[in-house]
């Protein structure tokens, strides 16, 4: 059976990178393409990988959607409700967290109750963050886009106030610094990423909301313990060391409504200080919560990789 994975193309966030990493778990039988109505390849499985209000209101056509959604909210001149009647964009329609299953429901778009997580590369499982060999105190990883939903400005000001050693993939702004190391985002390879996990102790991830967070998972996997929101959906499947929301709102982004859970400056700094108070033994003990975690995440993924190469066409 031939695979056609639709996404968007360029650089878009994770979406492209996650669309190849599922061509190597596949196979060579994949092709990737874009998702406007003509990448759709009638002699193929269509899956589409995107988000899932926007692949509605440009009505994307695929046989399995794979969908997550950082908490957007569609206002009545999408008519999405009057595009799902109208179209059948898709056969079977799964996301990667149950914060966007109840977020789908609320909005009543159809969506399997089964969750399927999203993947990380395998190789990761090779590499360990040895706590002794660390040469960073903070990595972060993440695309500044025009919500800078990441809050990278907020990390890039919290990483420079208290002078700490740390890595950015990111093509946030930054000044020259003798203790800061970056990387464009999108720019290293997977191997190369690993290596800078695993010379830092903690990831700094401050997104403000999620539909999943790759990252996260990424740095659990190698035994580099995350310092995250704790926002869905990240607190569905994230061990290390959580920072509480003080507040939601609704706000407005990427052409429609967005829920947006406010993370305060002073919280992450003390998030930062507790992480870098551990004892040895207080964090290989978390690190090992990580690494257990995350494979137990892979695996369910797995498990359920079967569903998503299971659909039919739509007509």
């Amino acid at each position: 059976m031939k695979i056609n994975i639709m996404c968007p193309k360029g650089s878009f966030g994770s979406l492209p990178y996650l669309a190849n990493i599922m061509k190597q778990i596949i196979g060579n039988n994949v092709t990737i393409s874009g998702n406007t109505p003509n990448d759709y390849k009638p002699n193929c499985l269509n899956i589409l990988i995107d988000e899932g209000i926007s692949s509605i209101i440009y009505k994307r056509k695929a046989d399995v959607w794979w969908t997550d959604t950082p908490a957007m909210i569609p206002t009545s001149r999408h008519n999405i409700q009057k595009i799902l009647q109208e179209e059948k964009l898709f056969k079977k329609h799964y996301t990667v967290s149950k914060f966007n299953y109840n977020h789908y429901k609320q909005l009543g778009i159809p969506v399997e109750e089964t969750i399927i997580p999203r993947p990380i590369n395998p190789i990761l499982f090779n590499y360990y963050t040895d706590y002794d060999n660390t040469i960073y105190d903070i990595i972060t990883i993440g695309k500044k886009d025009m919500c800078d939903r990441k809050n990278l400005t907020l990390q890039r000001e919290v990483v420079l106030e208290l002078n700490l050693k740390a890595v950015f993939v990111s093509d946030v702004f930054l000044y020259k610094r003798p203790n800061i190391v970056q990387y464009n985002f999108g720019s290293i390879s997977d191997e190369f990423k690993a290596q800078l996990l695993t010379q830092s102790k903690f990831l700094l991830w401050t997104s403000f909301v999620e539909g999943f967070g790759m990252p996260v998972l990424e740095a659990m996997a190698v035994g580099t313990i995350p310092i995250y929101t704790d926002v869905p959906a990240h607190n569905e499947f994230a061990v290390g060391i959580p920072i509480k929301p003080e507040d939601k709102i609704t706000t407005f982004c990427y052409g429609v409504k967005v829920v947006k859970y406010l993370i305060d400056k002073k919280d992450v700094i003390e998030a930062i200080k507790y992480a870098l108070g551990l004892s040895k033994e207080e964090y290989i003990n978390l690190q090992y919560e990580c690494i257990q975690r995350a494979t137990e995440i892979y695996n369910d993924f797995i498990s359920k990789l079967p569903l998503l190469l299971g659909g039919k066409r739509a007509n």
